[in-house]
């Protein structure tokens, strides 16, 4: 019987190993405006590529909620010249178990998670077409086509990851932040870490194909300040098993600086402008 007191057995088991299995969908790259997507990197990360990264797909069975549907922009960056990893600008989340996923990654992690109007992802064949909406704005329209990348070189960035039934590690780097009143009831961030989450993930489906993209923003979504200035190619991908398995700390960041880059993924404008809002029926 549920209780606003939780078991001992309940604390053992909060988000234990989450995991997101039965994962498939889309993955994606295109290449994009270098100097912008520098402008968007905070240090001590350093970008690897000019290429924007994502994926949109079905997450069949996480082992924290319902399954739901995720959209995720990233790029590819290094810390320190010896480790590498991703970096998401955003991710977006709609469907039955979107809500556990958002607060169980950007309370567990501190991943960029927002909730989507609305996420379709369907296939047909040797095609699928994806879109995300919110805000009375499409953001992202794109489709697969089985066959010849567009360009067959982003494979190699890729290989390890997508490499068919056998376990492949993967990093991606958070900052970490708790907010802070003041006297004068100004909130500011505080206590930011950079963290990088360790993955294992098991790809036992991936079908290379070309790619087709269309991007455009929201006040509260910039995904037009990446321009698509060409697509590279995509791939219908199914991940058997996917597991988040260790934090690492990496360094304290300080807070001011990091404040800029903190806000737009976790945030909608609504937290800096009261007076901006949506009136629906």
């Amino acid at each position: 019987m549920a209780s606003f007191v939780a078991s001992e057995e309940d604390v053992k088991n909060f988000l234990k190993s989450p995991s997101m299995n039965d994962q498939e969908g889309i993955g994606f790259a295109y290449a994009t405006d270098e100097a912008i997507l520098k402008k968007l990197i905070p240090a001590p990360l350093q970008l690897m590529a000019p290429v924007v990264c994502g994926y949109v797909v079905h997450m069949g069975k996480p082992t924290f909620g319902a399954p739901y549907l995720e959209q995720s922009l990233f790029v590819l960056v290094s810390y320190q010249g010896k480790m590498m990893g991703a970096y998401p600008l955003e991710l977006l989340l709609h469907g039955p178990g979107a809500e556990a996923g958002l607060t169980a990654g950007r309370e567990g992690a501190g991943i960029p998670k927002k909730l989507a109007d609305n996420i379709e992802l369907r296939r047909n064949d040797n095609s699928a077409s994806a879109v995300v909406d919110r805000h009375g704005k499409r953001l992202l329209d794109l489709s697969w086509t089985a066959g010849e990348l567009n360009d067959p070189s982003i494979m190699k960035q890729f290989a390890g990851q997508l490499a068919l039934n056998k376990e492949a590690e993967m990093s991606s780097f958070f900052f970490n932040y708790d907010l802070d009143q003041h006297e004068d009831g100004t909130n500011h961030f505080t206590n930011v870490e950079l963290v990088s989450t360790q993955m294992r993930n098991l790809a036992d489906r991936v079908e290379p194909g070309s790619l087709s993209i269309k991007v455009d923003s929201t006040d509260d979504d910039p995904f037009g300040e990446l321009p698509v200035l060409k697509p590279l190619g995509a791939a219908w991908f199914h991940f058997a098993t996917s597991t988040m398995y260790n934090t690492l700390k990496l360094e304290s960041v300080d807070a001011d600086k990091m404040a800029p880059y903190l806000i737009t993924g976790h945030y909608d404008r609504g937290v800096i402008n009261p007076a901006a809002t949506t009136y629906m029926i």
